[in-house]
């Protein structure tokens, strides 16, 4: 088969090829290809030491001290990472690595590996206990008596000459040499034989490829760059310490401290309990629910995510306050300080009762409102990003003696519970109502509309909840007026009450001047369109679909809307007006510029106002048009990795689509209530999302919409994806001290090694990729493709190289891990310059 280095895996489980006769079939578990590879490397470091400089038999493949991956479900790739050691200690920084490819042995590397004399002293001059003391000292605080976060252990440390920096990282690249070794026969069938190397090698004679003592010294992998020193790794506990481990490095022979960190990874979490919809006690959405995320809190000095989490080590205090909502509760002052996270806790009662903690404002209104009212203020600033309104802070006073109300008068504010009226700040559709009124005072025409602003406010409330009863609970023992089932203060689904729907001609005869009785003519209009129109023929909308058409239309169009039909106008002809709400609804849902041709839904939204005597008969022919090419099937989700705090969904594209939006919703609705809109993705861009700044083990739900030509252009949206972030089966790390190249000089490529480690027994493929974005150019990254961990933990090598037409710039490199239905990502900084 030819002179080369390659594996043949034609062997049993624990036995190696040597002969072509050998009885014993292909290894059938990555178990059998480990142990093979090992002995097969094993054997090819020991008889090329003299080529390579190093003495593999005293340094290399010590007892528990090497490391191996098995990549791919056939074994194709094998990566192996040995600790060196010295005198049996490890050298910190130095190992030798290996990597089989479909057989053959296509890459050796040294890294940190310099000559290390024979009579380094091993032997401390400080013991462990001085070395924590000096670390003690080093940091000006005091320790805990024989409490540990680590054995203390005796390591030599890899440096480079001239500097005392213990992070510092390179990799030496050292040519395979053309060698004869039994071990590496030809892999049957698959590659040839010979090793990954230049072609004028081909020329080598075999004594050359072993190397004689000139060969040694010009192809030696030994670094001369490199000195090593004796330390101490300890990890001493301090008084006051909350979750932090410090590790430290302590020069064994003069105390000296090289290296003081804190190890652990800070990730915590602010949450509460809350009321989804109501207090009424009705199923999930109107009890309480435990640990729900406190979003856009102030926690210390940082702001919780949309899932309440931050980072930071110790005890940090919280109140229910941020960049867009304040809670001042009637009850008193809210405060909570906690290490590990801040939990705000639940009770049982109403009004004033608390869990006990947090102050006497950690009421169920401060909670629930807090949390809802952030919810639709998200949902908003995705529609609207450039309203300034959302940008800003919101005072929300809670729990005012008084009951059976709640208002908006530039703040919002809502009464404890009595006279047969619930706490209206436990109630979810009585903040999004009343949010609603500063969104409709503060949109593009900043101003509360006519005939009354009372309709838009229960709009936004109405598609935020997907229930058309506003404000369920508000009534403790009856329903609202010609309610059938509704306890909350009206309804704006009209089949739920007399089964026709309230019309101009009504309103007139029958409202006086009631801007609540009013606003329902055009709310239910808009009801209508979503609930009924859009998912009737011809357009057979599923519900998503609908919600998303209908909210967009809304926000837009609700805007630009002063009056939403002529209350003193001809009952049928109301909205003729240029800005009245059926014509800001045509102009929102316009694909070309040109309303005289129709709009895609026109047909749904003139029979939807019309119903209610407020569209225009007269204004353009009614007819539906546009949108040519529309994508007419729902996009495929066909991978949904959950991982820590985030949740990545990738699909399959569909015909015509342009792009997709992408949408999250929370809680005990599932996908049927109003959602955040993520974002948009080209149907040229590789079609995936991450979702991040998620609650671990909480469950969010999206949908995937296509778009044809205009964002008037809705396909049918994919159904409905459930997906609940986790810390995953597994947990990589990875060395994140900065990659620097300098383009003057030719750069080796910087490879550094990250741990995966499964967690709880775990096995299975975890699958990697990488990538480079930033200013420079030429700068790559190479990554395996994949690793099988049983249980184990396994050494990956993500290597980043500057190119020779490398430019000067910054950026970063991005390294994801797959596997489990779980993904993690770390990335480093990047800088190229001259």
């Amino acid at each position: 088969d030819g002179v080369g280095n390659s594996l043949t895996w034609s062997v049993g489980a624990l036995h190696l090829r040597l002969h072509d006769d050998d009885p014993h079939g292909p290894p059938q578990t990555h178990k059998e290809i480990q142990d093979i590879a090992l002995v097969a490397v094993e054997n090819w470091f020991h008889e090329n030491d003299g080529y390579l400089g190093i003495d593999s038999r005293s340094q290399l493949f010590q007892q528990g001290r090497t490391r191996m991956a098995v990549h791919g479900s056939t074994g194709e790739m094998v990566q192996l990472s040995a600790q060196r050691t010295f005198k049996g200690l490890a050298v910190k920084g130095s190992r030798a690595t290996a990597t089989i490819k479909k057989g053959n042995l296509i890459n050796i590397g040294l890294e940190q590996w310099g000559e290390i004399d024979e009579d380094f002293d091993v032997e401390p001059s400080i013991t462990a206990d001085e070395a924590i003391e000096a670390v003690a000292d080093h940091a000006g605080r005091e320790v805990i008596e024989g409490k540990l976060d680590c054995k203390s252990e005796l390591v030599i440390l890899s440096m480079v000459k001239g500097l005392q920096d213990a992070t510092t990282t390179t990799t030496t690249s050292t040519k395979i040499p053309k060698v004869k070794n039994d071990f590496f026969s030809k892999l049957r069938g698959q590659l040839p034989a010979r090793v990954g190397s230049d072609a004028e090698d081909e020329a080598e004679t075999e004594d050359e490829a072993f190397g004689s003592e000139n060969n040694k010294q010009d192809s030696s992998a030994v670094n001369e760059y490199y000195d090593y020193m004796l330390v101490w790794k300890v990890c001493p506990v301090f008084v006051g310490q909350q979750q932090e481990m410090m590790e430290a490095y302590v020069n064994a022979h003069t105390s000296q401290v090289y290296s003081f960190v804190d190890t652990v990874d800070y990730f915590n979490n602010a949450r509460g309990s809350v009321y989804p919809t109501s207090n009424d006690g009705e199923g999930a959405d109107g009890s309480l629910q435990a640990d729900w995320p406190m979003p856009y809190m102030y926690v210390g000095s940082q702001t919780t995510t949309t899932g309440g989490n931050y980072e930071g080590p110790g005890s940090m205090t919280a109140t229910y306050r941020g960049p867009y909502v304040d809670m001042v509760d009637n009850c008193g002052t809210d405060s909570l300080t906690q290490s590990g996270g801040i939990n705000w806790g639940g009770s049982g009662g109403t009004d004033c009762t608390t869990p006990g903690f947090g102050g006497a404002g950690n009421t169920h209104s401060s909670r629930s409102g807090f949390y809802e009212l952030n919810k639709i203020m998200e949902i908003a600033r995705s529609r609207l990003p450039n309203n300034s309104w959302l940008q800003g802070r919101l005072r929300s006073n809670m729990n005012i003696n008084n009951s059976c109300n709640a208002y908006w008068n530039g703040s919002i504010n809502f009464y404890r519970e009595g006279n047969g009226c619930g706490n209206t700040g436990e109630i979810a559709a009585i903040f999004d109502h009343e949010w609603g009124h500063g969104m409709d005072r503060y949109d593009v025409t900043s101003g509360i509309a006519d005939p009354s602003g009372e309709g838009i406010a229960d709009l936004y409330s109405a598609l935020r909840l997907n229930d058309s009863c506003i404000g369920r609970g508000f009534y403790l023992s009856r329903k609202c007026s010609g309610c059938i089932s509704c306890t909350g203060v009206r309804d704006i689904d009209y089949m739920k009450k007399s089964g026709s729907p309230f019309t101009h001609s009504n309103a007139k005869s029958s409202c006086g001047s009631s801007v609540h009785c009013i606003g329902v003519v055009y709310s239910e209009a808009v009801w209508d369109l979503y609930k009924r129109h859009l998912q009737s023929p011809p357009y057979n909308y599923d519900d998503n679909t609908a919600m998303e058409i209908v909210t967009r239309m809304t926000y837009i169009g609700a805007g630009n809307v002063a009056n939403w039909f002529s209350l003193n106008g001809t009952p049928g002809s109301s909205g003729c007006f240029s800005n009245s709400g059926y014509h800001a609804y045509l102009a929102a849902d316009d694909d070309d510029g040109n309303l005289n041709n129709g709009t895609p839904h026109m047909n749904a939204i003139f029979t939807a106002f019309n119903e209610h005597q407020i569209a225009c008969p007269t204004s353009y022919d009614v007819k539906d048009s546009g949108c040519p090419n529309n994508p007419n099937s729902p996009p495929i989700v066909i991978q949904v990795i959950s991982s820590d705090a985030q949740v990545t969904l990738t699909w399959a594209s569909v015909n015509n689509a342009v792009k997709y939006e992408v949408l999250r919703t929370e809680g005990v609705h599932q996908c049927a209530q109003g959602k955040v809109l993520l974002g948009e993705v080209s149907a040229s861009d590789q079609l995936t999302w991450t979702d991040t700044g998620l609650q671990n083990g909480r469950e969010y739900y999206y949908i995937i919409v296509p778009k044809g030509q205009s964002d008037s252009c809705y396909g049918p949206s994919s159904s409905c994806i459930a997906a609940i972030p986790s810390e995953g089966p597994y947990l990589m790390s990875c060395p994140n001290d900065s990659v620097v190249f300098n383009l003057k000089y030719t750069t080796s490529p910087n490879t550094r090694q990250c741990t995966i480690e499964a967690s709880s027994g775990w096995s299975g493929t975890v699958n990697f990729a990488c990538s480079t974005s930033g200013t420079f150019s030429g700068v790559s990254c190479t990554v395996p493709s994949s690793i099988y961990l049983s249980g184990n933990s396994a050494l990956l090598d993500l290597t980043i190289a500057a190119g020779t037409s490398a430019t000067e710039g910054d950026g970063t490199v991005t390294l994801t891990a797959t596997g489990g239905g779980y993904s993690t990502i770390f990335s480093t900084d990047v800088l190229a310059g001259n």
